[in-house]
């Protein structure tokens, strides 16, 4: 592995709080690192028209093509769902998109039973994918990018048999298999939670935990990305926890030791940064991938700094 100076420190954050609603505990920080100018979240480069996706002339299922008509750079999540054409997509990995240029965007299908258009373009949802669509994307490219494989292809049927699952344990019937009928089924009550938490305005980065275990990490380049993505990340936590209800559950008996749990998680990668990947992004910018045990880490580094890092669990 080449050396790492920016990824996963514990020592570059600040905790700056910590809030619970029910199973759902969110810790926010500051993670110290230099802030890249003009980075728009994929939302906000919709919301100003500044982006164009669609389905390549030769439609493929798991790549479509995105045009950044914009001056900026757009940040995309990899667990980010576009919705439209001819079926929605979750993207498979995070990415930094170049000011006006146009790249080929791997992503997989979450929606199975619909190969016709609805919508000439691409749109943005609301949504956030379920940790388990995530866990399986991240661990199956780490795994083939350790292999020196080039691509950004996840396991599409892994990613059916999770969708599906998702709708079984909440009871959902989707005419289509869409992963986001299972949201739009609790759109209310998740909006509703997502309202209970406030962001911290200093806040880049966020620590979800489900019941008494850690569930995700979210660090951005900048406070105006994690405002962006900060309902829909607890709108998947709710998801998560609901899902959990139905099944053994971690009830949380005592006080979540959040600090220590931070804390020895970014230690874990540290341990074990001897097995990191490090390579090429897909837009710019570098990557370094780790699987370790029950965690897949990932990092999206550019011009030295943190352009996303993320820590997502299998359990």
């Amino acid at each position: 592995m080449k050396e790492q100076k920016l990824v996963f420190q514990s020592e570059k954050i600040n905790l700056l709080g910590v809030q619970s609603n029910g199973d759902i505990t969110i810790a926010q920080v500051k993670y110290k690192t230099k802030v890249i100018p003009d980075i728009i979240s994929l939302h906000k480069a919709f919301e100003l028209g500044n982006v164009i996706v669609k389905e390549l002339p030769r439609e493929q299922v798991n790549s479509i093509v995105l045009e950044n008509t914009s001056e900026k750079y757009i940040f995309i999540l990899d667990g980010d769902i576009l919705k439209g054409a001819k079926q929605n997509r979750v993207v498979n990995t995070s990415v930094l998109v170049a000011p006006k240029s146009i790249i080929i965007l791997p992503v997989s299908c979450v929606e199975e039973g619909r190969w016709r258009f609805n919508s000439d373009n691409f749109r943005p949802s609301d949504e956030v994918a379920h940790k388990s669509i995530r866990y399986d994307k991240l661990k199956t490219i780490s795994e083939s990018r350790m292999k020196n494989d080039a691509s950004f292809s996840a396991d599409q049927s892994s990613v059916w048999k999770k969708v599906m699952m998702c709708s079984e344990e909440l009871s959902i019937e989707s005419p289509t298999g869409s992963h986001s009928d299972s949201f739009e089924h609790f759109k209310d009550e998740f909006d509703d939670l997502a309202k209970k938490f406030s962001r911290n305005s200093n806040a880049n980065g966020l620590f979800v935990f489900v019941g008494a275990k850690l569930s995700s990490c979210e660090i951005f380049n900048n406070s105006e990305l994690l405002e962006d993505y900060f309902s829909k990340i607890i709108k998947s936590a709710a998801m998560d926890e609901k899902i959990k209800n139905k099944e053994s559950r971690d009830l949380l008996e005592k006080s979540l030791d959040t600090k220590g749990i931070i804390e020895n998680t970014m230690k874990e990668f540290d341990k074990c940064s001897i097995n990191a990947t490090v390579s090429n992004g897909l837009g710019v910018g570098q990557e370094t991938r780790l699987n370790n045990d029950d965690k897949s880490y990932y990092s999206l580094e550019h011009d030295n700094g943190i352009v996303h890092q993320t820590i997502i669990t299998s359990n």
